[in-house]
């Protein structure tokens, strides 16, 4: 009875351990996320302003194939 208890003592350090690493990579993965999702909403706005690097589908040059 007393190593069985000993043991699941044991286990649950480990579980404890385990959910505590998960933790820490679930926040680090979030705060990648928030970046991305700042990221992504800033080329958006890029994109809705038309930025310089965008032009009209009139001024482009067709392709040589044409």
């Amino acid at each position: 009875m007393e190593q069985r208890l000993e043991d699941l003592e044991v286990r649950i350090t480990y579980l404890e351990s385990t959910v505590d690493e998960l933790n820490q990579v679930v926040i680090k993965q979030q705060g990648h996320i928030d970046l991305l999702i700042e990221e992504l909403k800033r080329q958006k706005q890029q994109l809705e302003q038309g930025g310089e690097w965008v032009r009209p589908l009139s001024e482009e040059t067709p392709p040589p194939h044409y």
